[in-house]
């Protein structure tokens, strides 16, 4: 049952945050996802994997946001190329072929 205002509580509470497990999580979308990001500048891990609510432009934001980003957990058909291009060592082989 976690949602966007779930996120953006956890963003404003924890923003030493390192590492979210979304997994399964329905409810979430890309402006959750903004909504985390802008608050946990140094998340270093973020599994979103059977998120149906998350597009390719959230997983660019959390590419693009988290600067100490190292790995990024998503089913390969949400990573645009643009993403792939500037995220490939983040990416590479943890984009399940779900």
């Amino acid at each position: 049952t976690v949602g966007d205002m779930a996120l953006a509580a956890l963003g404003e509470g924890c923003p030493l945050l390192k590492e979210i497990v979304l997994s399964h999580c329905r409810k979430v979308t890309d402006i959750g996802l903004s909504h985390l990001v802008k608050r946990c500048s140094v998340l270093e891990s973020c599994h979103m994997v059977y998120c149906p609510s998350i597009t390719s432009a959230g997983v660019a934001t959390v590419v693009s946001s988290c600067l100490n980003i190292k790995k990024v957990l998503v089913e390969k058909w949400k990573v645009s190329q643009r993403t792939r291009r500037r995220a490939a060592p983040v990416l590479a082989d943890l984009c399940s072929e779900l």
